[in-house]
């Protein structure tokens, strides 16, 4: 009978994952993840075909991660301001995480500003929240977007040290703006 192995497949997804937060998804090889559980490189290849089959399973539990920390978004209230903080805190949360999903551009479909079926609720959302017109919640939304996601990659980078707080202040203090110029 074989010896049983003492590295779990769960043990080199949480260790890879960590360093994949903690330093980037580029630090996350066989030899740095084999090094960190202590162990050969063998047990990563037994339970994933290669490393790229380890770093889909990175990236899945990454998306999962956005989305739990996204979904605190969706409380009553203005949507695109709820949804915005939600997504400038994961950033400045998980800055490595946030640059590899939005700032390399691995995935459109997880941005929550994309245009698909999501926009489509968020700008109906927008429009009853705050009594605008269709084409009025539009302007709003895109205009909201290039500067929620501008505000976001600033604290990603750490180029700036918001709170959450006063990130919330900055995106609703830019809609007060931006409100202004749209019911004008």
């Amino acid at each position: 009978m074989p010896p049983k192995q003492r590295i779990t497949r769960e043990m080199i997804l949480e260790r890879s994952f960590e360093m994949f937060c903690s330093e980037g998804m580029e630090v996350v090889n066989a030899r740095s993840v084999a090094k960190a559980l202590n162990c050969s490189t063998q047990p990563i290849f037994s339970y994933f075909s290669g490393m790229q089959d380890l770093k889909s399973a990175l990236e899945e539990k990454a998306k999962e991660q956005f989305q739990a920390a996204l979904s605190v978004g969706n409380q009553p209230g203005d949507p695109l301001v709820e949804i915005g903080c939600a997504y400038t805190r994961f950033a400045a949360e998980q800055p490595h995480l946030f640059a590899h999903l939005f700032v390399h551009g691995q995935d459109d479909a997880l941005y929550p500003f994309a245009n698909d079926q999501r926009c489509e609720e968020l700008l109906h959302r927008e429009a009853e929240a705050l009594s605008l017109t269709p084409e009025q919640a539009e302007a709003v939304y895109t205009q909201m977007s290039i500067y929620i996601h501008g505000l976001a990659v600033l604290r990603a980078v750490q180029r700036a040290n918001y709170t959450p707080e006063e990130m919330a202040g900055m995106i609703r203090k830019n809609q007060e703006m931006i409100l202004k110029a749209v019911r004008a």
